[in-house]
């Protein structure tokens, strides 16, 4: 079995809905959901826990306060049968935080507070460990500072020395910054990525455009997440649209991390990347479909059944 480490935050999410607006002060200073509840989050905490429960080897490399947050966050990943050994305890910073509205249509927005992400470092780590890998993400570029850019293109390179296939995720985070990016994306060997997100940096590319300029700085495969318009995959001159899987939306947190555990769990199972998209897909299909980043993930072979369907159908 393919051993797959995922690098990035882990988040305690309270997710309260549906909302249908903030409060403001003076004129709605308090507003009424229906339910909350406690998750784990992160990039990397939702892609580890969706890859685990497909059945699949996964670690989340990343550091959380030695308090009650993060305690929490260990005990629910663990009980996924995610391996959590490569989280590190910090007693000078808190476990990142986020409260999610999750609104009628299955959007969402966030009030996040990043506590222990602010400070990670390579230093938190287990090097070694982290590298001594079949996968390795990078799940959360720009949330990061203290291992975006260089520190984290370093750590791509050397993965792939090692034989390590590489894959780069990003997160709207503290902003999205195009330098990071194209410093990390020639030690990348996938590149998979929001469309939405790189708009902001990119205004008024297409995804086409923006696939072939990505190609061109060294991976060897780009793919494009485009949300309900389903993503672009990008290898030599191949280019081809995978369609999203139909989905009844309840909340749409961690559907990219989902879909990045579905496309990692299909290269894992030997697939070629158009079938990994479409097994992305389904597991973002899947996702959309629970409150919360990876609860309602299925085992590998009901993702690979609904894939399949869609494939059929469409």
């Amino acid at each position: 079995m393919k051993r797959i480490h995922c690098l990035g935050i882990l988040v305690v999410d309270a997710l309260s809905g549906p909302l249908e607006r903030y409060p403001i002060p003076g004129v709605h200073p308090e507003v009424i959901t229906d339910a909350i509840r406690f998750l784990p989050g992160g990039g990397a905490g939702n892609t580890a826990a969706a890859l685990a429960r497909m059945g699949l080897h996964a670690a989340v490399f990343s550091k959380v306060g030695n308090d009650v947050n993060g305690a929490f966050l260990i005990r629910e990943l663990a009980q996924c049968g995610v391996d959590t050994s490569g989280i590190g305890l910090s007693d000078s910073d808190t476990t990142p935080f986020t409260f999610v509205g999750v609104h009628p249509d299955g959007s969402r927005t966030f009030v996040h507070t990043p506590a222990a992400n602010l400070t990670m470092s390579l230093d938190d780590f287990d090097v070694e460990k982290l590298l001594a890998s079949d996968f390795l993400l990078y799940q959360d570029l720009w949330v990061l500072p203290g291992l975006d850019g260089q520190p984290g293109a370093a750590l791509l390179a050397e993965a792939q020395e090692r034989g390590v296939v590489t894959f780069l995720d990003e997160c709207w985070g503290l902003g999205p910054k195009r330098e990071s990016l194209e410093v990390m994306l020639p030690h990348s060997d996938y590149a998979l990525l929001s469309l939405d997100d790189l708009r902001a940096v990119y205004s008024g590319v297409s995804a086409e455009a923006l696939a072939d300029h990505f190609l061109a700085l060294g991976p060897r495969v780009v793919v494009l997440k485009m949300g309900a318009e389903g993503c672009l995959v990008a290898q030599g001159d191949e280019r081809v649209r995978v369609a999203a899987v139909p989905a009844n939306v309840v909340d749409t947190t961690g559907a990219g991390d989902c879909w990045d555990a579905g496309f990692l769990a299909g290269l894992a199972h030997g697939e070629d990347v158009v079938t990994a998209a479409r097994l992305g897909c389904a597991c973002a299909a899947f996702c959309i479909e629970s409150v919360g980043g990876a609860t309602g993930v299925p085992d590998y072979q009901a993702v690979v059944r609904r894939a399949s369907e869609q494939n059929t159908s469409g």
